[in-house]
């Protein structure tokens, strides 16, 4: 089962810090994959002119079997130069904090969620596969003649 959902926040001077978190699952389900992918990032039009807007994404990484967090510039806005920017940017399988480190804002970072559950995961899947098989019905089959055009090949 995929899902996506939109995602949406305001960085600005009051409020220069939003955090993306993973969001809980049934434990019935797997999550098979899940990312977060930014596909604007725009500055508001009551932005200061002049003044450079920096958003910054932090996240954690795996690094040779290592959690590293890695803190990267994603956007750098400014009125009259760059008003949006469309990174397509994505961060698989965590959460991201994205900060405006320079400026006022506002600035709108949006895109979508999406997220591929399952019910069970892919060796469990295979397992209750062939557990369901019976032997009977397999030999059975391998009495049967195979057919063309849907006829049988046996003779009258």
């Amino acid at each position: 089962m995929e899902s996506e959902s939109f995602y949406g926040v305001t960085l600005s001077e009051k409020e220069p810090i939003a955090q993306f978190d993973v969001p809980e699952i049934p434990e019935e389900y797997i999550v098979h994959s899940h990312k977060l992918i930014i596909k604007q990032i725009s500055l508001g039009p009551e932005a200061k002119s002049g003044e450079f807007n920096v958003v910054q994404a932090e996240t954690n990484v795996n690094d040779d079997g290592e959690k590293k967090t890695v803190k990267i510039p994603i956007a750098v806005l400014k009125v009259g130069e760059t008003r949006s920017l469309r990174p397509n940017v994505e961060f698989p399988n965590g959460s991201v904090t994205f900060k405006l480190v320079q400026g006022t804002g506002p600035v709108y970072v949006c895109g979508k969620a999406e997220m591929n559950l399952g019910e069970y995961d892919d060796g469990q899947m295979y397992e209750e596969y062939s557990d369901d098989e019976d032997d009977s019905e397999l030999e059975a089959e391998d009495d049967c003649s195979p057919q063309t055009n849907g006829k049988s090949n046996k003779k009258k």
